[in-house]
């Protein structure tokens, strides 16, 4: 099964989705620490 990025990640209820093997994983928490540690980065 092939499918895009724009079907395997979305926004749902103001939140990111990820969507792999037909179940829903949100990961907003976890892109939203990614953030913040590339801006601690990006500060030094």
């Amino acid at each position: 099964m092939s499918s895009t990025v724009k079907q395997m990640i979305y926004l749902k209820n103001n939140r990111i989705i990820l969507t792999l093997d037909l179940k829903e994983y949100d990961v907003t928490d976890c892109i939203n620490e990614v953030i913040d540690e590339l801006k601690k980065l990006k500060a030094r």
